[in-house]
């Protein structure tokens, strides 16, 4: 092998583990963003459960509490919430 061979060779090298490196980082990176928006998903529908179950358990007297409680219900389903 010559110098000029042996230098290419060590690019390709270079490049391949710039590659991987870059791959391996983006995977990370969609893994932990995966990660943090299920989380957040789950506190979240922590929160509108307990509201629409609170409306839900009386009935709302006023115009602003059955729209309010409508909206919770929407809301829950819309975001897909599940009782636990």
């Amino acid at each position: 092998m010559t110098i000029n061979e042996v230098d290419a060779q060590r690019r390709g090298y270079y490049w391949v583990a710039i590659l991987a490196s870059s791959m391996a980082t983006g995977t990370a990176a969609v893994a932990i963003s995966l990660h943090a928006q299920a989380e957040s998903e789950r506190k979240l529908c922590g929160i509108v459960i307990t509201q629409d179950e609170a409306w839900s358990s009386s009935t709302p007297t006023t115009v602003t509490g059955r729209r309010v409680a409508e909206a919770m219900r929407q809301l829950r389903r819309d975001l897909g919430c599940r009782a636990e």
